[in-house]
């Protein structure tokens, strides 16, 4: 199951199809929740033990339409003086991520065609950067889900106007966790 506000997750139900392809920064249960509802996942985690966990339990429960891979940051003592709310910085705000570099782990989406994806979604590490890349490989009519969107931070730097998106913000409590949390879910249109 993800781990995203309830009602986001009942939202989703009602969006994603069994035709669709979707695309995922950060993984885990959502991973297996996405693997039994669509088509094909592409899934990216940046976490070398975790990786191996979750290879292990798509591998043991038989999934064979997740491709899954595993990019850790590296490091760059540049990025001690950049700015992880900078989407051109490829940085995480996690201070046990300083001075790591998350480039080539946000940049694997721009290994697919432009609108190629019918769902991103975008629950991984230096998420500013995971929004810039992923807007324009989403299809018209395209879902794009942000966890964790009451960090203003994550949606700042861009324009999601009415005008070319919808946008249902589900805020409240999600599984596993003691805490609220908003998910947003953006409509391309």
């Amino acid at each position: 199951m993800p781990w995203l506000s309830f009602s986001a997750i009942e939202h989703i139900k009602n969006i994603i199809t069994a035709d669709m392809t979707l695309f995922e920064f950060g993984s885990g249960g959502s991973t297996l929740f996405w693997a039994s509802r669509v088509k094909h996942v592409i899934s990216i985690e940046h976490d070398k033990l975790w990786h191996e966990k979750m290879k292990n339990e798509i591998s043991n429960a038989g999934i064979t339409n997740v491709d899954y891979y595993l990019i850790e940051a590296v490091n760059n003592p540049k990025l001690l003086r950049k700015d992880f709310l900078n989407p051109a910085d490829y940085s995480s705000g996690d201070e046990l991520y300083s001075g790591k570099d998350f480039e080539q782990y946000v940049k694997k989406i721009d290994e697919l065609p432009d609108q190629s994806l019918d769902v991103i979604v975008i629950d991984g590490r230096a998420r500013p950067s995971c929004i810039l890349h992923s807007i324009p490989k989403l299809k018209p009519k395209g879902h794009l889900i942000i966890d964790n969107s009451d960090r203003e931070y994550y949606l700042k730097p861009f324009q999601f106007g009415a005008k070319n998106w919808k946008q249902w913000d589900h805020y409240g409590p999600a599984p596993f966790t003691y805490g609220f949390t908003q998910t947003s879910i953006l409509q391309k249109i």
